[in-house]
């Protein structure tokens, strides 16, 4: 009896050392390389990319838990946990660091798998956001996912590091380590600071903003009686928060100050008039204005503030500046901002907003653009360009706008600026591995002298002891 541990470890040591020898083990070993390592390079990616739509993620989760933590602690943790991903998958399937890459994605995976569980049976939250606004995939399928990667991630636990051919010699893949680490830090950075390179949510660039129908329909209200008079469809209530905890109030019962302004709820059925509608502006009444905010014709600008308790004093004198640039180019701009009648006052106090001022609600501003303070710019009511106010040019920003090309100053290119970047460094990692003799021989070389060098500074200074 004592023996049987003994043989237990034996037997077991001889079937990993079968599995490890057999003739389908290297095939085995490279295709869930591939296919984990992209797994994870797609989740961390598209995180990386919208960084910001992460951070809503990971707030999400905190007020489920009622938890509330400062925005910056919150983007640190998007960049680390998004770029821990993307950069462990990348070394995972080029076949580098093959102990490191895959116990550290293990480790992620102890964590996740365990809240992915939770997640399916509680059901906190619509979507995990494992692959942001990518692909969204329901809870339940998210946990089983994890379950299969997790199981993939046991096995080359095991035998990765057996198979030892790698897509780079153990000299240099630190070299595609930091490349890689570069790239996904640039990609997120300009993402957070301007706009994401690409743009998974409803309303990318080429997309009308809002549905055509007729005008002469209120999207919202109609005529419960032949009497002229428009009503609601439904019941409109207002979400604030206190101390953590949250409360609906109705537009005539809003509470005091101390009190933080979080979204706008529509209930009961929706207006006949009102089918498909998505985007939608209100006035300080409440009154559906959408056509009178986006008319859908010629050059528009729309000044959006999704998050007001976040805003920005210093971009206002800009902002009426712009204003006064947009009367005389012949381009009508408007603000958009989700908060209630006494957000938008506030608003047009402290910003002596010369342009209209209109609500919507938090979440679909949060998917039109992203930032705290933004522009849209929208052609024929299809969205031609977005951008944070802090991405707009210094020179801009200090001297004025002015000129007939100002809107194709300011806007940036998101979406050029991802190709050539990948392509850029997509094309140094093939150069990477394809020459990486060269670049051995070349280390080595370096290496070489400067022992040579430090051999003969030795032995002149024994010399002249």
């Amino acid at each position: 009896m004592t023996d049987m541990p003994g043989r237990n470890k034996d037997a077991g040591q001889g079937w990993i050392a079968r599995v490890a020898g057999s003739r389908w083990m290297p095939a085995a070993v490279w295709t869930l390389r591939v296919l984990t390592g992209s797994l994870f390079i797609m989740s961390g990616l598209v995180k990386g990319i919208d960084l910001w739509g992460f951070i809503f993620k990971i707030e999400d989760y905190l007020a489920v838990w009622g938890l509330s933590q400062p925005r910056s602690l919150v983007l640190m943790a998007a960049l680390l946990i998004s770029g821990y991903e993307f950069v462990f998958g990348c070394m995972l399937a080029a076949g580098c660091y093959k102990r490191v890459s895959v116990w550290a994605l293990t480790a992620m995976m102890g964590f996740m798998l365990p809240l992915t569980a939770y997640i399916a049976i509680a059901n906190p939250v619509s979507d995990c956001g494992c692959f942001g606004d990518f692909w969204v995939i329901s809870n339940t399928w998210t946990f089983i996912k994890n379950i299969l990667l997790t199981a993939a991630l046991l096995f080359l636990l095991i035998f990765n590091h057996r198979l030892k051919a790698g897509m780079f010699q153990p000299a240099i893949q630190w070299i595609a380590g930091a490349w890689v680490s570069l790239y996904f830090i640039l990609v997120a950075l300009y993402g957070y600071n301007v706009q994401p390179m690409a743009d998974f949510r409803p309303y990318p660039v080429g997309s009308p903003l809002v549905e055509d129908g007729d005008e002469d329909e209120s999207p919202v209200a109609y005529d419960d009686e032949a009497d002229g008079e428009e009503e609601w469809a439904g019941e409109m209530t207002f979400i604030y928060e206190r101390d953590g905890q949250r409360r609906e109030f109705t537009i005539d019962d809003l509470p005091d100050s101390t009190w933080t302004f979080v979204e706008r709820v529509e209930s009961g059925a929706p207006a006949a008039g009102n089918a498909g509608a998505d985007f939608v502006v209100y006035d300080v009444d409440g009154e559906d204005v959408t056509s009178e905010a986006v008319s859908g014709v010629g050059s528009e600008l729309l000044v959006v503030i999704p998050e007001p308790q976040r805003i920005d004093i210093s971009y206002t004198y800009f902002l009426n500046e712009l204003k006064q640039w947009a009367d005389t180019s012949d381009v009508r701009m408007a603000c958009v901002i989700a908060a209630d009648k006494r957000g938008i006052d506030y608003w047009k106090d402290v910003s002596m907003a010369a342009y209209d001022v209109y609500s919507a609600e938090d979440t679909k501003l949060k998917e039109l653009v992203r930032g705290t303070m933004s522009i849209v710019e929208l052609e024929d009511g299809c969205v031609a360009a977005k951008y944070t106010l802090s991405s707009i040019d210094g020179k801009i920003l200090d001297e004025g706008p002015s000129g007939k090309n100002l809107l194709a100053r300011m806007a940036p290119r998101p979406g050029a600026w991802f190709k050539a970047l990948t392509g850029f460094f997509g094309v140094a990692l093939l150069l990477l591995y394809l020459f990486q003799s060269l670049v051995l021989a070349v280390s080595a070389r370096i290496r070489g002298f400067y022992q040579k060098k430090a051999v003969n500074l030795q032995s002149k200074s024994k010399d002249t002891a």
